[in-house]
């Protein structure tokens, strides 16, 4: 009797713990990092991706972020509608605008660069420099006829196109050249180019090169216009939507500390690693000017698809509701105003 007594209270005892470890357990939320496809560019306007990984940013936030590096951000837009990707940060595209006017589940979340009319100049207009010193070209006007690079699909192609406005001109006033950005250098010195629409850090590096001035700010005629972008497909924004508010409150907490930090020895370092430029570049360039809060700057939405529109590049005008989701960047400010604003 004693023996089955003393069985029946070790066997209680035994699920009664059983079940206080199974409510602990329910209790406790999953501890497994969230897995996350993220693709960028090794651009310095990519520079709070590359630091909210390297500061653990993202780990702090339970999530496992896979950095994928692309080289056209376009190609990667039908793996995001698909949710083969989850996140994608993307210069202005008529590729992108065309996909959500025409259905596909993709948003844009956040905003990222824009042309601050203060400060060093991130983007640009780099001319021959005997042209300019010659007094050949002193205005927009002076563009014609000359042989430009600029890459078609990118924002650089509205840039241009907004500058040549300003003296009167369209695109089929110039003749467009088609080079790799790494060409332009050596086409400058052997007289080969006559304009070229860069950013950073192409810009110090023609510059140095001796060839080619700047010409024009891209602030000058696009004042504040926002050109780059962060959207998210179906996995985040139906799937795990609390995911997408982690990973952009992990995004926005390191913008705050680039913004804070600038130029400092922790961010060049970890610049280096993820663009493959040297120290020296990193302190001449100017890097990109992003907000603290990620806003979107609607207008330059708006104003950017009037032009794909009159280019024939988009099929339609997309609404601000259609393209922009607003509650991943409540969410993600939301949070950093309780946990303290930033690092």
């Amino acid at each position: 009797m004693r023996n089955t007594r003393t069985m029946r209270l070790m066997i209680t005892a035994v699920l009664a713990a059983g079940m206080l470890i199974g409510q602990s357990a329910a209790a406790q939320p999953d501890a497994r990092p969230i897995p996350l496809k993220v693709a960028v560019s090794s651009y310095l306007s990519y520079a709070p991706f590359f630091i909210a990984e390297e500061e653990g940013f993202f780990v702090e936030q339970g999530l496992a972020v896979e950095l994928l590096r692309v080289s056209s951000e376009a190609a990667l837009i039908p793996a995001l509608v698909q949710g083969q990707v989850d996140a994608l940060a993307a210069a202005i595209m008529p590729a992108y605008v065309n996909v959500i006017a025409r259905g596909g589940e993709m948003k844009i979340v956040a905003g990222r660069g824009h042309y601050a009319t203060e400060g060093c100049t991130y983007s640009g207009i780099m001319a021959r420099r005997d042209l300019v010193e010659s007094g050949a070209l002193k205005t927009a006007a002076d563009l014609a006829g000359l042989r430009v690079s600029t890459e078609r699909t990118t924002t650089s192609y509205y840039r241009f196109d907004k500058l040549l406005s300003t003296g009167g001109l369209t695109l089929e006033d110039v003749r467009i050249v088609d080079l790799p950005v790494a060409a332009e250098l050596d086409a400058f010195a052997t007289d080969a180019l006559d304009i070229a629409t860069v950013s950073e850090p192409w810009l110090t590096r023609l510059r140095r090169g001796g060839h080619a001035v700047l010409f024009a700010r891209a602030s000058d005629y696009l004042p504040d216009f926002q050109f780059g972008y962060l959207l998210y497909g179906p996995s985040l924004l139906t799937d795990n939507p609390e995911a997408g508010e982690r990973f952009l409150t992990a995004y926005l907490k390191a913008t705050r500390q680039l913004n804070r930090d600038g130029k400092s020895p922790r961010h060049l370092a970890i610049l280096m690693k993820h663009t493959s430029l040297d120290e020296a570049t990193l302190e001449e360039a100017c890097w990109p000017h992003l907000d603290d809060d990620g806003r979107v700057r609607v207008q330059s939405l708006e104003q950017y698809q009037e032009w794909a529109l009159e280019r024939g590049l988009i099929d339609r005008i997309v609404s601000t509701e259609e393209m922009h989701d607003p509650r991943f960047l409540e969410a993600a400010n939301r949070s950093l105003a309780e946990s303290g604003g930033g690092p």
